[in-house]
């Protein structure tokens, strides 16, 4: 049976133009992540001009607009990275970076705690301060950002020389912080669970930079996994 005329042929596209639709995707899911952060910006903003708006409304404005830069460099980084010179192959990663990276979209469905004046405050100040680290070391990381495990380039500066993922690091500690504002006995499972769930891609993540860099193992025997003096 002849090919249907506007059909592609798998053999036709190439590795290299398979790399950049996936890469052209990811852009976009997060570009339209950034204009939906941008949108809750907007009408935090119209709240406040309107005096609707309640005391934590300008550290929510705060932390949205760190939410919308941290979604626009993601989604300037997908469209300017290199190739991977190396990556994690399988579901199993890929699973894991889906769960890792979105489960955290089912915090609201959690029992609400207590909300206390200065337990709001000390979430809202957690929360602030993660985010702005989040964007600071994401621009440390730069080009060598991924999802899945993936290696590009060594980076070992900034925050990369005081502990090997501080990207976790800080993105624990702002779940740490939304989970404040939800009951104990739901909030602390899921904290667990969550921090499992990225121990494990830490773990994936050092096979494949200790698979690409024989420097690697220098900088992980100067170099403490996540909480220095600690692990």
């Amino acid at each position: 049976m002849g090919q249907r005329w506007g059909a592609v042929s798998p053999e036709l596209v190439s590795g290299h133009d398979r790399a950049l639709i996936v890469r052209l995707c990811a852009s976009v899911w997060f570009l339209v992540l950034s204009a939906t952060s941008f949108m809750d910006v907007n009408g935090l903003l119209e709240d406040i001009a309107a005096g609707r708006a309640g005391p934590g409304a300008w550290p929510a404005l705060l932390s949205e607009g760190c939410i919308v830069l941290f979604y626009t460099i993601i989604c300037c980084i997908m469209l300017l990275r290199p190739e991977p010179i190396s990556r994690a192959e399988g579901l199993g990663p890929a699973l894991l970076t889906m769960a890792g990276t979105y489960a955290t979209w089912l915090i609201p469905l959690l029992p609400r705690g207590p909300e206390p004046p200065a337990l709001y405050a000390a979430s809202a100040a957690l929360i602030l301060i993660c985010e702005v680290l989040i964007v600071y070391t994401l621009l440390s990381l730069g080009r060598s950002f991924s999802l899945i495990p993936q290696a590009r380039k060594l980076v070992t500066s900034g925050p990369y020389a005081i502990v090997r993922h501080p990207l976790y690091l800080v993105e624990e500690a702002a779940v740490a912080g939304i989970l404040l504002q939800y009951a104990w006995f739901a909030a602390l499972p899921f904290l667990v669970l969550h921090v499992t769930v990225q121990i494990r891609r830490m773990q994936l993540e050092e096979k494949v930079l200790q698979k690409a860099f024989p420097e690697y193992a220098t900088y992980v025997r100067h170099t403490p996994r996540l909480i220095p003096g600690v692990w």
